[in-house]
């Protein structure tokens, strides 16, 4: 699985500008991006947009920081409007390195390194 780190540039979806774009590739070869509309990450988070191949394929998304070995509380996946789909509930509870871990329903899965700043 290749992951890749912050890409900081500008994305345009529907008409609201995105100030941090994620990119990632599943196992499957499946491409994605992960959105936030403000410019930087941080424990605040609570929204993000996902888009990409087969994203009404997603059924899970799931917070996970490794080096302390835990996980956050549960994100809501938005219907698919456009290719993409909104997750909220987005609760970091500390800063530090976090996976946001994409499962698919056919068992691909894959995931974004967010590095998240304190508010």
């Amino acid at each position: 699985m290749r992951l890749f780190k912050l890409v900081g540039f500008i994305a345009l979806f529907s008409t609201q500008a995105f100030a941090v774009t994620l990119q990632m590739t599943t196992r499957n070869g499946r491409d994605y991006t992960l959105d936030t509309l403000t410019d930087r990450v941080t424990t605040a988070a609570t929204e993000f947009v996902i888009c990409g191949d087969q994203v009404e394929n997603i059924k899970k998304v799931k917070l996970w920081m490794t080096e302390h070995g835990h996980g956050s509380t549960p994100t809501v996946i938005g219907p698919v409007s456009e290719g993409c789909r909104n997750i909220s509930k987005v609760n970091f509870t500390m800063p530090g390195d976090w996976d946001v871990r994409v499962e698919l329903s056919d068992g691909d899965s894959g995931a974004f390194i967010v590095t998240v700043d304190r508010e």
